[in-house]
């Protein structure tokens, strides 16, 4: 989670940057890919520790609007 803080804190001040650089109050296409990038290493720092969560038996649900997926170390088939 602390991978996931400090680059959400870097995503902030670039985008704060973007606004306080000339041209001024314009985000450059640069900056929000650098931003996109950023974020998207810190969830895939996280991907170990939900590996590590679904082997110790935790259920894991992803939401997006219409779309959901749960993955859980629980056996779907009863025999």
């Amino acid at each position: 989670m602390t991978t996931f803080r400090v680059t959400l804190i870097l995503s902030i001040l670039l985008i704060v940057g973007g606004f306080v650089c000339p041209p001024m109050g314009v985000i450059d296409s640069s900056v929000l890919t650098a931003v996109g990038m950023l974020l998207a290493f810190a969830i895939l720092a996280q991907v170990p520790t939900l590996i590590e969560a679904a082997k110790g038996g935790k259920t894991i649900r992803l939401q997006k609007g219409d779309f959901s997926a749960e993955v859980s170390s629980e056996s779907c088939f009863q025999t």
